[in-house]
């Protein structure tokens, strides 16, 4: 044998030990992209947090290299025929073989655990709970366009100025444009005309509004407490109210995160501050004779707990309570370090002696110190006896509002892990601490320390989880589906890069700010696109998963309700104030035992905002029910869209809608001219900012004519147009 054949022959022998050591096979398995997956459906109900049969785990690591209680190890790192593991998938007998009561794995999926062990059986970290990187940032077009490519798809056209005009007003401020903004907008000739209107809608007072809607959702925001006799909560508005400032005012996210969970361990914290802090106090307490302050105590705890991992780490955290987590790196015990930061709270409904604190919404404050000017400009010309009755006007208190305030010293809780979740069972004493699947905290150990842990530059989580929500209000859906899990069980995004660019730029570019955030995302070509979907679309990315169109989905109840009120011209603009109760069915509160009577509103206020509509758990308002919004008895991350025929019921022949319908029927008619078809185009385009196509002109005019002349059912049926109710 010659030198040459000696040396291709040894060659072909380390290329096939290579070959053979690496699992036969010189790609690598990815243990997130294949392997998690089939340890999750197979694997980790009988060995995973809940269940450790046999003494072994798949979801801790140490755990599943150990030996079992048989003595035998189930994975061997680099050996798959020593795995036990192995052998006991293969197997055919009853006994043995797993999973035993499911359907055998695939030989595929036998290959790839094969692979995985011969390679080292190295688990990796969950791609959430690794810090992002973005090695050369580029921009939203970029990464959108950069998915579109490798999916045979480009970007759709961009949208009409009059499309653009209404998707971005509702987008920004919940509110569609009055016609007077529709007609400025589109004669504006300025190339920087729409970025233009994108910096007056951040500006409008009603942005606060729109974005203290969403979030009162997650905080779980009602006027009443809850359970059986749900007790009105007749001053929580004035939270509402702070959040609407801080959007306004655009809080930096940091900062407005520290505040509700800690505003009250602040040095020298301002009203303000204390009074976002009512964020937590928004949980559902029973007062109710018979039942025990400390049961429901621990219950508001756990649900401030779970809340907050869910808001801001897209964690649920609640199965914790009771085991570790089924498929995430949650220990039993760790959810009881989570929950002695909060532990050491007062709930002052259940403990009648420490005082409620008297604040004042940032609205109230302002009108006070407006008016009290006001006053002192004048002073000189009103008598003695007047000036004594405005001055007691002035000084009137604000009412008592829930807040959070901490235990100090003796006074300070002792936290146990509560054995098998048993709020009456106690173990182990444990200390504040942040879970060990995310970096360490550095903060001190309260309630402030942990809220300055999650706005941390070294956590994962919050700013993917914070851009994510916000991208999902503009598109309709989170690059994460699944807004409330980033964990293992969760919807991996569909454009990672994205999310990641994302976050980087909220934290560090933008400073935390939402404005600038949205700014970005609005501005974009991305965002831009006509929603007009084709054949190719609807086969390639039927939910739009992909970006290559436009948002389309349905409003909110919250737009829908203001959206019908703003065309008729019934709208009231008022920002910030008591909650208010419009028309409402005659009954609907006699669901409860001793509650007060449903008195609809006046002098404008029952044409008020949606989100300002007084919200009561037990018996929530029903035409808003009716379009998914929550009771909000517990944390909502995302509203599930549903489709039914009471939608259009209500939007038929609610009271609200009726109203609004006949009072658009009036502009239609004293408005519109004198002729049928331009008070009919002048209707139509002040539900859509557009004039309708000779078609659907042809079909009003008809519609008139069939209903004798009714111009508020044409009106209804306005309302009640598919594009009306739809974003596009």
């Amino acid at each position: 044998m010659n030198k040459k054949l000696i040396i291709i022959v040894g060659v072909i022998g380390l290329a096939l030990f290579a070959y053979f050591i690496s699992g036969n096979s010189g790609e690598k398995v990815d243990f997130n992209e294949q392997v998690r997956p089939i340890l999750n459906k197979n694997c980790l109900g009988c060995h995973g947090g809940v269940k450790q049969q046999s003494g072994l785990s798949f979801l801790f690591i140490e755990e599943a290299y150990e030996a079992a209680k048989s003595g035998k190890r189930a994975i061997v790192p680099g050996n798959a025929s020593k795995s036990e593991m192995i052998h006991r998938i293969k197997s055919t007998d009853p006994d043995l073989m797993m999973p035993p009561s499911q359907e055998p794995l695939t030989p595929k999926e036998i290959e790839i655990l094969e692979k995985w062990i011969d390679q080292g059986a190295k688990f990796e970290t969950h791609w959430a709970y690794v810090m992002p990187e973005i090695e050369e940032p580029l921009n939203i077009d970029a990464y959108v366009e950069e998915n579109l490519v490798k999916n045979g798809l480009s970007f759709s056209e961009e949208a009409s100025k009059e499309t653009l005009l209404r998707r971005v007003s509702i987008d920004l401020t919940g509110l569609p444009p009055t016609l007077e903004e529709t007609e400025a907008f589109l004669n504006d000739t300025d190339p920087n005309a729409y970025e233009n209107l994108v910096d007056r809608l951040l500006s409008s007072q009603h942005y606060g509004e729109r974005w203290a809607a969403m979030w009162m959702d997650l905080a779980r925001y009602a006027d009443s407490q809850g359970y059986q006799k749900d007790r009105l909560r007749k001053n929580i508005w004035r939270y509402r109210d702070w959040l609407i400032h801080a959007f306004n005012q655009d809080l930096p996210f940091d900062e407005f995160t520290i505040e509700q969970l800690a505003g009250d361990l602040l040095p020298e914290p301002t009203e303000d501050q204390i009074l976002a802090t009512a964020f937590h106090r928004n949980t559902m307490t029973n007062d109710e004779g018979g039942t025990d302050d400390e049961e429901y105590r621990v219950a508001a705890v756990i649900d401030r707990l779970n809340t907050t991992f869910e808001v801001w780490q897209g964690t649920t955290m609640a199965c914790v309570q009771c085991h570790s987590h089924p498929y995430d790196p949650i220990r039993h015990k760790e959810f009881y370090n989570a929950y002695a930061y909060f532990n050491n709270s007062v709930d002052s409904d259940l403990s009648s002696d420490v005082p409620k604190k008297v604040l004042f919404s940032p609205a109230q404050k302002a009108y006070r110190a407006s008016l009290k000017k006001q006053i002192e400009s004048i002073s000189d010309t009103l008598s003695d006896e007047y000036k004594a009755k405005i001055s007691e006007f002035v000084s009137l208190k604000a009412g008592a509002v829930p807040i959070m305030e901490e235990l100090k010293g003796d006074s300070s809780r002792v936290t146990r892990v509560f054995v098998r979740g048993n709020w009456l069972s106690h173990g182990d004493t444990v200390i504040a601490d942040t879970p060990d699947f995310l970096p360490p905290s550095e903060y001190s150990k309260d309630r402030l320390g942990f809220a300055k842990w999650l706005v941390d530059g070294k956590n994962p989580l919050t700013s993917r989880v914070i851009v994510n929500r916000f991208w999902e209000q503009i598109f309709g859906n989170g690059l994460v589906y699944t807004l409330e899990d980033f964990g293992t069980q969760g919807v991996k995004p569909e454009n990672q890069k994205l999310l990641d660019y994302l976050a980087l730029r909220f934290q560090n570019e933008h400073d935390w700010s939402l404005k600038s955030l949205l700014k970005e995302i609005v501005l974009s070509r991305t965002y831009k696109q006509s929603s007009v979907v084709n054949d190719e679309l609807l086969e390639k990315d039927k939910y739009n998963y992909l970006l290559a169109r436009g948002p389309r989905y349905r409003l909110t109840a919250e737009n829908i309700r203001d959206q019908a009120l703003v065309a008729s011209g019934l709208f009231s603009d008022k920002v910030y104030g008591p909650s208010v109760k419009p028309h409402q069915p005659d009954g609907v509160w006699n669901v409860i035992r001793h509650v007060d009577r449903w008195t609809t509103s006046e002098n404008g206020d029952q044409y008020r905002r949606g989100l300002y509509t007084f919200w009561r758990r037990v018996s929530p308002y029903p035409s808003m029910i009716t379009f998914d919004v929550p009771s909000r008895e517990v944390c909502v991350s995302r509203r599930i869209r549903t489709n039914t025929p009471l939608q259009a019921l209500v939007t038929m022949n609610d009271p609200v809608f009726v109203e609004a319908s006949e009072a658009l029927a009036e502009r239609m008619m004293t408005e519109g001219g004198t002729e049928l078809e331009s008070q009919l185009k002048y209707g139509y385009k002040l539900v859509l900012m557009k004039e309708p196509d000779d078609k659907r002109l042809e079909e009003l005019v008809k519609l008139y004519h069939t209903s004798d002349g009714a111009m508020s059912l044409v009106a209804n049926v306005l309302l009640n147009l598919d594009e009306v109710i739809m974003k596009s």
